[in-house]
Order: structure tokens, then C-alpha cells, then sequence
């Protein structure tokens, strides 16, 4: 008769049935037994273990996708022999770590090894059920249970053991029921959850293989923890779960934490002695805001844990999030010491190697408390942690709780926890880089510039910008002025920067493609703008002395705001770069960035400075695989790219046609992804440097470089530490120095660091603050989350805010959401990422077509939403957020009238853009950019289309036929043109 599944048996065969060969669930009860044992006896009482308890006779079968539990073949004695007690403790790991095939019999095994050269006897019990028929409270029954038998059937008695009223089907019936009481209250309590940050943890796939570091607490200090519960009303469990949740805190700087720990679940009548998978994953979510004192902290873990364990029901398949985000980390008290020696029917019974190395969580904590010490295992997997900082966290936690029991008043972010004496604070060190004036560095005749078919000279280049500067000087332009530069990329172009530098004055770079509300938004500050017309007045009327330019960014009132750069740092950063880059007369430089964006100032300066040739992308950044195929992108030395776009080149790495003499590559605008630091490595191995690099516009350009070799295929890559003429620090909570692993602020200081925001001195002040390790100096706030890794490398963790990195730009929300809220037919907005899609969720009666047209119209098209969610309402949770755990997973919309493919090349074109967008189909007439398409998308376009048919499309020509149709023809055009060529 088959017979349902609890809920977590359900959620558990989901698991395993994802991931066969992961034996992390794998129970084990491995202990010497010495003396002689009965073999007939033990087999007789196996027998009669599996007759009592249900589980040790249930396999598990599959209808129609739905699981069901059926009797099975009873559990039966394997019994081995080992020449020795190395080669037992190799066969205890295989039985423990072996995988079950769930629907293969009873995922149960008991075996008995011998050890044969032991004198007296030994053996070794080794009993390994699925927890899917059993859990850690139901090993220690099956081994009273397995003794009592034993005892008995050596005597030739009836074993003394009380019938069973309750068997784990009939335990799956009820919990079914409990569980759908319980869920309501469980969506409530965990809707909107934290990220699941953990202490050093790293960025990577858990590998299900564990690792174990033990810790003890000594008896005065577990006394003092009693004594806290006891002050307090709380349980030690509840004690040692307020420290575990402000030792993730103090690491990881949240301050909403979420912390698993198992339940026995054996609260009603008949299930106490039961064998199965009774235990329940119970969710407490630590309340660390207002920085609480510890004994405040153990109250709200104390209400907590009430109210949570009074429900322990958790329907985690009722959430849109995995379980590994509402439970990254668990941490559990058990009520018995692990591996006491005790009597098995007259043998002598104590520990045994048990051979475990898997992981479950990230990090479970399992602890015991021995009527003196608690004990802590710490298991972690060893595919997200380095053993030495797991044994760090340990010293830390013990440290911690010793604070907590000596003075349980003090403040969570107070408690000691790192030893200054073993672990000095990374301190800020700053290498002084002084600034050089800057000028060309290429003689007369060298070449400084390219573009496209033309080419221009150092000699020509300093000409030119001689010209426009006598232009801008006879249009008013003198020192201080801030000049506005809308002009597309062009020699005319890098003649503006230089003849602007050359006269003192500061230039704000504005998009030729934003829309014209923007730039006029933009420009208001500027004295005079310089356009493919000419110069014209501006009216602006501060002056910027020693400013070198004024970059826009996002922000989060709707209105951009401008950061000043100073002179000298940019001078400063030049020299640097010349250095650290290696930069001369023979490279050239691919002119990669966008001038709004600050990374042109890396690119252009210090190549010309060098007397590098700048090879420019007249068409845009995307046609850098068209250019890297030409004659001038074959000569191509350095290219400094936005990580996002060189992502998607790794994606499509065997077709780019990279230059034979390519010797560095610059990477910086948001996280490297470890795979693809390993798939360029084992395309170009060393051949080619790797630097990462990270820098806000308010540090000027960049501050810290990392150089990428093999480790950081393996890890997340780091972004170094501060360059010279810059410094970096990581602020705890109370804005000092944080030692390693500790998750805090990330602090810049140096001769980089900016004037300030155009005319917000608020902000400036609160951004922009006295740098203490540099008397005189300031340092800027950056709003990144950032830790210092064990090697002395810096961890970028994203953002402290709600800023956005969308394909490496980067986006205040509220910038767009203040855009939106303007519309009268919009009453709600909320706008985040997803992957490389800006998202935008509004309530309201608007027209999402309306709304992308009225945007288009007043924001740059990085700023634009490309996937569009109408709500009712937006969901709230009860402190009165948007509860993004609610929101829906947005849909493209679809044209309202959709014209199928009607020919070949349209199908192969409508299939590329189906596969990268990820939409079921689309129309010949939408727009590829319309439906979320960018650049970084049209370049594997380019890629798909070269592999699938041979031909190639100037990626150019990807932007100017953005419609399935256009494209088509022009790819039908290209075939003919390729066969009439054949003939």
C-alpha cells in the first residue's frame, strides 16, 4: 500500500532527484564496538529493529512526477572484515559518503566490519539510513533499540520494548495537514528576505563536499552564558543563536539575519520513539537594527524562537526564493554529547572515524553542551570556504561569546571579537604619485590617432588642438570656465579635450545620442557647449579653478548629479597608469568608452601621454569586434573595456578575431565572474595581462587594480588594493577600520578623490569627509560593501543602497521611479534589475508603450526600463517596503499585432533574437532594442550569425536594422553578394 510523503520528505526527494550523486543527506551512526560479538544474534536483532520500525522497510517509487512511499525489502547486515583499522576507516567513509538511489530499495545500510588484526575483538558498527527514513534523533532510538534487541536475543528473550502506536506514514498524514495551517503565517514572516550573506563566504557553486573545524567553549565561559539565559528568561540555545546571528552581523554588516535550526518535532504523543524524518528546518530571523545590547539581542531571539518554534512547519516550496536564501546557514543545540562511550549488549561501545565530508548548508554549526564545555562543530563546504578563515570565524565566535558572557550590557557592535594582537586592522597606506603636467608625448611624425580610414599625427594632433583652443579662447573660454562637449567620436573630438585642457578651463561630456531634454538639463551649469556647429554661450556662472572635468551620474532625485574631478588627480593617475601599464610608443590603444562615462580619461590621456597610438570607434563601442577584424584593430596592444561587455566577448571568445600582439587587457565598472577569468586563461593562459580594476567617478577613474592569474578562476576575483596617489579602507558599522572578513564600507582617499557634486555642498559633505590617516586629506564614501581578503586583496560585495549595475552602467532607481511618478496615470513605481534587464514595476492605468516613449524622450537609454510589470498594487510588507519576494517575474510584452517569420532568413533571425532575449517568439516589425536587445547582446548576435550561415554583419549595421525584417533582407543581400563573388 503506498502511502504519502510529508512535506519535507517531498522537498527532500526534489533534492536528491535534482542532484543523484549528492550523498550530503546521508545519515550516519558509526561506533567501535569491543568484544565479541554474536553475529546470529546481531542478525536476529537487525531483523527485528526493521520489523518495529517502518522506516527501515520503505522504499520510495514515482507516479505521474508524484512521489509515494511503498514497503520495501527490509534493511539486512552487511557484514565485512578489514585487515585493519586504516582499511575500516576507508571502507566507514565509502559506506558513509556513497549516494542512494532512492528508487533502487531501502536507502538504508547496515554493516558490521570486522577489523581482523584487533586483539580482543572489534568491530565496527556502521548504520547509514537516507534522511528521507530518518533524521539525528531517530539514530539514537534505532541504537537503543538495535542494543535492547541484541541484549535480548542473546539471552533468548523477547525484547523489552513498548509497542509503536505511530509509524512515519501516518506522521506524514498529520504534518500534511499542520503544514498548509502554518503557511500563511510562514509568507508573512519571511516575505522580503535579506540576502544570504555569510562570513567569507565566497562567490561560487557550493560543491556539497565538507569540511569540519571544532571549537570549544571552556566552562567559566559557558557558565556565564547560562547565567545570561537565566537573567534573561531565554534557553542556551536561544544565547548561543543571538551570538551566532551578531557574529553574521559584525562579518557581514546586516542587520536582518536569517539562521536555520532543526526542530525534533516530537512534541505530540507516540512520536518519541519512532525511526523517520521527523526533524523540521525551523527559520529565526535575528532583529539586529538600533545596535542592541547583546542581552536586548537574546529578548527578541527569545520572542522569536517562541513564536517560530510554535509553527515549525516551513513551506519552503511555497516561496519564490530557494531554501539556501531563507536558510543560508544553520545553527543547532543538540541535547546529547556526540560519541559518548557507553555498553552495547555487554560490548564496550565508543567513537569511531565516521568518514563524513559533505555539507548540507553553507555552514551548519552543530553544538553540545556537556554539563561543563560546549562543543561546536563547524561544517562548512569547501567549495564557498578556506579552511584558515573558517578557523578564524571559530576563534571569533568563541571571542565573541566571551564578551557576551562578561558583560552582556554591551552593545552588539561593541562585543570584542577580533584579536588586534594576532590580527591587525588593514590600515590605509597610501604610496604618493605626483602629478606631471600633462602633454603629447609622440614626436611630429608619429602617429596619435586613427579613426576608421583616417589617421592623424602628433604634429597634426597639437595643431588642431592649437586651433580650437584660439575658437574657444575667442568665444570667451579662460581658466575655470566649464565648457560643455557634445560631439560624436572623432579627432575633432579628442582636439576638443586637449585644446579645453590647454586653456585651464574643465569640460562636462554630453551624450550626442541623449535626448535633447537631457542634455539641456545637463548642460545648465556650463559657461560655453561646444557641438558639430560650433561653440555657443552657456549659462552657466560658477567658476571651477584647478577642475579637470565634470562627470554627470545617476541620481536619485531624478536630477543627474555632476562630480569634479580635480586637475591634479587626473595628472596623478596618468603618471600611474603610464607606469603600471607599461604604455609606450608601440601600443595602440582601442578608445573603448563613451566620453560621458569617466573610463575615456584612462584610455585617452595617458596613451597620448605615452606617445601610444589611439585607435577610435567612430560607430561606437559595440563595433569593437568589427574594428578588431580591420587592418588597424590587427595592430591593437591595449583594451581597456566595462567587465559586462567583456563577459559577453568571453561568451563568444573563439569568435572575436583578437590581435596576434594583444599584451593587456583593463577591466573595471562592476564584479569579474570567475568562469570567465578561466575560460580567457585558457584561450590566452599568461600571454595577455589581466588587471580588474575598480574606482568610482568620485575617486577619479579608478583607485584599485588586481592582477587576474589562475586563483581567481577558482574564486571570486578580487579588485586588489589601492594604486598609487589612492587609498582604500573598509568602515565597520561604526566607521572604523574593519579587519579581515569583515563586511563594511569602502572608504577612498588619495589625491584622487573629487571636489565634491556640482553645486550639492549636502551631499558633498556627506560623501566627501576627513580622511584621518591624512591630515589635511578627505577621503570619499563610497557606498560599495567591500572585505579585506586573508592574501590582503579586497573583496568587492556590491551595493550598501539600492544602486544598480545594469550591463556596467550605473543607475540610482530613483532616478527613473521619480521619472515615472511624474506620469499622472502612474500611482506606484519601483524599479530594480534583473540580470541584465532594468525592471520596472509600476500600479497604475499607463500605458507601458506610453511610458517607454515619455522616458526615451527625457533619459539617456541606459536609464530606460527594458521590461515593463503592471500591477494592481505594488506587494508591501507590513513595515511598509516594497516586499520583493512578492513581485511577480516579469513578462516582455508582446506586440499587439504580431507578424510571424515568413521566410527563412526571417525564421533564422527571429530564432537568434528568441534565444538571447529569452522570449517565446517575436514579430518581423519589433525592434530588437525595444524588446530589451543592447549592445552586449548584439555582438553575440554578430557571433550566431557568423556561425550559423558564415556570414559577417558589421555590427553597425545590427544597430541601423534593429527590426527581424530589416535584418533579414540584409542578410539576404549578403548571400547573394557572397555567391555572385563564388561564380
Amino acid at each position: 500500500m503506498k502511502a504519502p510523503l510529508s512535506p519535507a520528505q517531498e522537498r527532500l526527494w526534489a533534492l536528491q532527484r535534482l542532484e543523484p550523486g549528492n550523498s550530503a543527506y546521508n545519515c550516519h551512526l558509526v561506533r567501535r564496538l569491543e568484544g565479541p560479538l554474536d553475529r546470529a544474534a546481531f542478525d536476529r536483532a537487525v531483523a527485528l529493529v526493521a520489523a518495529r520500525h517502518e522506516s527501515l522497510r520503505t522504499r520510495f517509487v514515482e507516479e505521474d512526477g508524484v512521489p509515494w512511499a511503498v514497503a520495501g525489502t527490509p534493511a539486512t547486515v552487511d557484514w565485512r572484515r578489514a585487515a585493519d583499522e586504516a582499511e575500516a576507516v576507508e571502507l566507514v567513509a565509502d559506506l558513509v559518503g556513497r549516494p542512494f538511489d532512492l528508487m533502487a530499495g531501502t536507502p538504508v545500510r547496515i554493516s558490521v566490519i570486522e577489523i581482523a588484526d584487533a586483539d580482543p575483538a572489534e568491530h565496527v558498527l556502521c548504520v547509514v539510513p537516507h534522511h528521507m527514513v530518518a533524521d539525528g534523533w531517530s539514530l539514537q532510538i534505532l541504537l537503543a533499540d538495535l542494543a535492547e534487541c541484541y541484549d535480548a536475543s542473546v539471552a533468548g528473550r523477547a525484547p523489552e520494548l513498548a509497542p509503536l502506536p505511530i509509524q512515519p506514514s501516518d506522521f506524514a498524514r498529520w504534518q500534511r495537514r499542520r503544514d498548509e495551517r502554518a503557511a500563511p503565517f510562514w509568507l508573512e514572516r519571511l516575505a522580503d528576505p535579506p540576502p544570504p550573506d555569510l562570513p567569507f563566504r565566497a562567490a561560487g557553486t557550493a560543491s556539497g563536499r565538507g569540511g569540519f573545524h571544532r571549537i570549544e567553549i571552556p566552562p567559566e565561559v559557558a557558565r556565564g552564558l547560562e547565567r545570561v539565559g537565566r537573567e534573561r528568561r531565554a534557553t542556551l540555545f536561544m544565547v548561543l543563536t543571538a551570538a551566532y546571528q551578531a557574529l553574521i552581523s559584525r562579518h557581514t554588516g546586516r542587520r536582518d539575519v536569517l539562521v536555520g535550526t532543526a526542530v525534533a518535532a516530537r512534541e505530540r504523543a507516540g512520536l518519541e520513539p519512532i525511526v523517520g524524518f521527523l526533524s523540521q528546518v525551523v527559520v529565526l530571523r535575528g532583529d539586529l537594527s538600533d545596535d542592541p545590547a547583546f542581552a536586548e539581542l537574546v529578548d527578541r531571539t527569545r520572542a522569536d524562537a517562541v513564536t517560530a518554534l510554535g509553527r515549525p512547519a516551513v513551506p519552503f516550496e511555497r516561496f519564490a526564493q530557494p531554501s539556501e536564501i531563507l536558510v543560508p546557514s544553520l545553527f543547532i543545540l543538540h541535547n546529547q554529547t556526540p560519541g559518548r562511550d557507553g555498553s552495547f549488549g555487554g560490548l564496550t561501545m565508543s567513537r569511531f572515524e565516521d568518514g563524513y565530508r559533505q555539507a548540507k548548508v553553507d555552514i551548519c554549526i552543530d553544538a553540545w553542551h556537556d554539563g561543563s564545555r560546549i562543543l561546536m562543530s563547524i561544517n562548512y563546504d569547501v567549495g564557498l570556504f578556506e579552511e584558515a578563515d573558517i578557523a578564524l570565524l571559530g576563534e571569533r565566535f568563541l571571542r565573541l561569546l566571551e564578551s557576551a558572557a562578561a558583560d552582556p550590557r554591551e552593545r552588539v557592535s561593541r562585543l570584542a571579537m577580533a584579536d588586534p594582537a594576532t590580527e591587525p586592522v588593514p590600515v590605509p597606506i597610501e604610496v604618493p604619485v605626483e602629478p606631471v603636467p600633462f602633454t603629447l608625448g609622440g614626436p611630429p611624425d608619429a602617429v596619435a590617432l586613427i579613426c576608421g580610414d583616417d589617421w592623424i599625427t602628433y604634429g597634426n594632433l597639437d595643431e588642431r588642438a592649437g586651433e580650437v583652443a584660439e575658437r574657444l579662447r575667442a568665444a570667451g573660454v579662460t581658466t575655470g570656465d566649464l565648457v560643455g562637449v557634445r560631439l560624436p567620436r572623432s579627432v575633432e573630438l579628442i582636439a576638443t579635450l586637449l585644446a579645453v585642457w590647454r586653456l585651464g578651463a574643465a569640460y562636462l561630456p554630453l551624450d550626442p545620442d541623449d535626448p535633447d531634454e537631457r542634455v539641456a538639463l545637463l548642460a545648465e551649469p556650463a559657461h560655453h557647449v561646444v557641438t558639430s556647429e560650433g561653440v555657443v554661450p552657456g549659462g552657466g556662472v560658477g567658476r571651477y579653478p584647478g577642475a579637470a572635468y565634470v562627470i554627470p551620474t545617476s541620481g536619485t532625485t531624478g536630477v543627474p548629479r555632476g562630480v569634479v574631478a580635480e586637475r591634479a588627480g587626473v595628472e596623478a593617475r596618468v603618471r600611474w597608469m603610464r607606469e603600471a601599464y607599461r604604455l609606450g610608443a608601440r601600443d595602440r590603444v582601442v578608445q573603448f568608452s563613451a566620453l560621458s562615462f569617466d573610463a575615456h580619461v584612462e584610455e585617452v590621456f595617458p596613451a597620448l601621454a605615452a606617445g601610444a597610438a589611439l585607435v577610435l570607434l567612430p560607430d561606437g563601442a559595440a563595433t569593437l569586434p568589427d574594428l578588431l577584424r580591420s587592418a588597424a584593430g590587427r595592430e591593437v596592444t591595449v583594451l581597456d573595456l566595462p567587465t559586462a561587455y567583456w563577459h559577453r566577448l568571453v561568451d563568444v571568445i573563439d569568435e572575436i578575431a583578437w590581435p596576434a600582439g594583444l599584451r593587456l587587457v583593463i577591466l573595471g565598472g562592476e564584479q569579474v565572474m570567475a568562469p570567465s577569468v578561466e575560460r580567457w586563461r585558457d584561450r590566452f593562459g599568461d600571454t595577455v595581462r589581466l588587471l580588474n580594476t575598480y574606482g568610482p567617478t568620485e575617486a577619479t577613474v579608478i583607485a584599485t587594480v588586481a592582477e587576474l592569474g589562475a586563483a581567481d578562476a577558482r574564486r571570486r576575483p578580487s579588485i586588489g588594493t589601492a594604486i598609487g596617489g589612492a587609498s582604500a579602507a573598509v568602515l565597520d558599522e561604526r566607521g572604523e577600520a574593519a579587519p579581515a572578513g569583515v563586511v563594511g564600507e569602502l572608504a577612498l582617499g588619495g589625491i584622487g578623490v573629487a571636489r565634491g557634486y556640482l553645486g550639492r555642498p549636502g551631499l558633498t559633505a556627506g560623501r566627501f569627509v576627513p580622511d584621518p590617516y591624512n591630515p589635511g586629506g578627505r577621503r570619499y564614501l563610497t557606498g560599495d560593501r567591500a572585505r579585506w581578503r586573508a592574501d590582503g586583496g579586497l573583496e568587492f560585495l556590491g551595493r550598501a543602497d539600492d544602486q544598480l549595475k545594469v550591463r556596467g552602467f550605473r543607475i540610482e532607481p530613483g532616478e527613473v521611479e521619480s521619472h515615472l511618478l511624474r506620469h499622472p496615470e502612474v500611482a506606484q513605481a519601483y524599479v530594480t534589475a534583473r540580470q541584465d534587464d532594468l525592471v520596472a514595476y509600476y500600479a497604475g492605468t499607463a500605458d507601458p508603450v506610453d511610458l517607454r516613449a515619455d522616458l526615451v524622450a527625457r533619459l539617456p537609454r541606459q536609464l530606460v526600463p527594458t521590461v515593463w510589470a503592471r500591477l494592481d498594487a505594488l506587494p508591501l510588507t507590513k513595515g511598509g517596503k516594497v516586499d520583493r519576494s512578492a513581485l511577480p517575474k516579469p513578462e516582455r510584452a508582446g506586440a499587439a499585432e504580431r507578424v510571424a517569420p515568413r521566410t527563412d532568413a526571417e525564421e533564422f533571425v527571429a530564432s537568434i533574437w528568441c534565444a538571447l532575449l529569452g522570449l517565446p517568439e517575436v514579430g518581423v516589425y519589433e525592434d530588437f532594442f525595444e524588446l530589451g536587445g543592447h549592445s552586449l547582446l548584439a555582438t553575440r548576435m554578430a557571433a550566431r550569425i557568423r556561425a550559423g550561415i558564415g556570414v559577417e554583419v558589421p555590427i553597425r549595421v545590427l544597430f541601423e536594422q534593429s527590426t527581424v525584417a530589416g535584418l533579414a533582407e540584409v542578410l539576404e543581400d549578403l548571400l547573394l553578394a557572397e555567391m555572385a563573388a563564388e561564380e
